[in-house]
């Protein structure tokens, strides 16, 4: 059936598949601020601090191309209905990560999360 050196490779190959995954997240671990910034036909609508957000809070987003209604949950984010036909956005759930994002195509609505570093100052002198 499976020779030794399939089964040695296909472990391999599933160790692989993770590494992405991995660097992903301890690239996100260092962001000090969170935050969701939604735009609507590639105008910023609303930027909301997720990284201090405390309870839940509801909202709607009205556009020339439809109504979102937004559902924000402690640090996460997610569109609660929308007045689209497919309803793919509201089925990606909540998001919290900086480099997620949740698209509504029909709406030209998008929520993205970015992370924000505080960087020290650095003074140089010669």
């Amino acid at each position: 059936m499976f020779k030794k050196a399939d089964i040695i490779i296909i472990i391999i190959l599933i160790f692989i598949s993770f590494i992405p995954q991995i660097v992903f997240n301890i690239i996100n671990k260092d962001y000090d601020r969170i935050f969701a910034i939604i735009t609507i036909d590639g105008n910023v609508n609303k930027k909301i601090l997720l990284s201090e957000h405390i309870g839940k809070d509801e909202f709607v987003i009205e556009s020339e191309y439809g109504i979102n209604k937004i559902l924000l949950k402690e640090n996460e984010i997610a569109i609660l209905q929308a007045s689209c036909q497919d309803s793919v956005c509201i089925n990606q759930g909540y998001i919290s990560k900086p480099g997620e994002n949740i698209i509504c195509l029909p709406n030209k609505l998008m929520i993205e999360i970015r992370g924000n570093k505080e960087e020290e100052d650095i003074i140089l002198s010669y």
